[in-house]
């Protein structure tokens, strides 16, 4: 395994060429199941690099496509657009503008996921012509990509994997969830969604960031927020401002952070980039070394939201490096 440590300087926050960024086209394609609609969103490169396209998977604190096209200077999509890559990414089912089921059981599990994203990827390699596409998952998307590159590794060349999670013990995560008579049961186990007040949606990257000299602007914090109310669901009866979101994250959370794997990490094969910041909670710091023969890159001074904070740049490039490896 390689491993980089990075520290960026504050100037290199700024991404290059953003006066030339691509218009980002919408559209709605057909999931995994019959009545499922995934919402996408793509950026076209203005070079004519030939390369695989790019499909980018969100978290579930920043929970739609939108995540990785913010704002000019915060557009991830951008940057790889620049750099010869057409780029893809989705609301998964439940969040943003993707189909919200209704159901006795948790929305959006990542077995879903997976059944959705392989449908985008068909989509994705007709639109495209290409034959495989590169995946890049941040934080519930780094569960959601490797699940898809085990069953899938044909149709993927390769693979980058921001605050992934895989396995460990998190018990302030676990404990709200748990059940009474059964601490290693996911309580809310037939609640289709979660109901947060908008108040707590970016709490835990305010924790991470308590101590810290201004690793993220009131600026842009005031941007990921609005993001979160746009791509939860407001409860219009709610008396305070309410985000929807599913649950189903939550539950296959739930059994990451028991320490319970729900996937294989010594199973993938295709080239993989670990990417994390040194202050990242949620990143399984263990992930890199159980992946055969993948690179690992730790940004210094950075969250689990580190992509939209004083060092981002280095997410970014490490991103687009890897990616354009032959």
């Amino acid at each position: 395994m390689r491993r980089l440590k990075i520290r960026l300087a504050a100037a290199l926050i700024a991404v290059p060429g953003l006066a030339l960024a691509a218009d980002r086209i919408e559209a709605t394609v057909s999931g995994g199941d019959a009545t499922i609609y995934i919402h996408l969103i793509s950026k076209k490169p203005k070079s004519t690099a030939a390369r695989n396209p790019v499909l980018m998977l969100h978290a579930f604190g920043s929970p739609c496509a939108e995540a990785f096209d913010l704002a000019p200077g915060l557009s991830w999509m951008d940057d790889l657009s620049e750099a010869g890559f057409t780029v893809y990414a989705i609301d998964f089912r439940g969040f943003g503008q993707s189909s919200r089921p209704e159901v006795d059981a948790p929305v959006g599990r990542a077995t879903d996921a997976v059944r959705d994203v392989l449908a985008v990827i068909e989509h994705v390699r007709k639109e495209t012509g290409a034959a495989k596409v590169s995946l890049v998952g941040w934080s519930w998307g780094s569960v959601v990509a490797p699940m898809v590159a085990l069953e899938r590794p044909d149709l993927v060349e390769r693979m980058v994997l921001v605050g992934a999670m895989h396995a460990f013990k998190l018990p302030m995560m676990t404990a709200p969830f748990a059940a009474k008579d059964d601490p290693k049961r996911f309580a809310p186990a037939r609640v289709p969604y979660q109901k947060l007040d908008a108040n707590m949606v970016l709490g835990h990257w305010q924790m991470m960031l308590k101590g810290s000299s201004g690793l993220a602007d009131s600026e842009t914090i005031a941007k990921v927020q609005a993001l979160a109310e746009r791509c939860g669901h407001a409860d219009a009866q709610a008396q305070s401002k309410i985000v929807i979101r599913p649950m189903g994250p939550l539950a296959d959370l739930f059994e990451i952070w028991s320490d319970r794997p729900i996937y294989d990490a010594m199973g993938i094969k295709v080239p993989t980039l670990v990417v994390r910041g040194d202050r990242d909670l949620f990143a399984d710091i263990r992930l890199a070394a159980k992946i055969p023969g993948a690179q690992e890159t730790v940004i210094v001074d950075a969250t689990h939201w580190g992509p939209y904070e004083r060092n981002g740049y280095g997410f970014l490039a490490a991103t687009r490096a890897f990616l354009s490896e032959k």
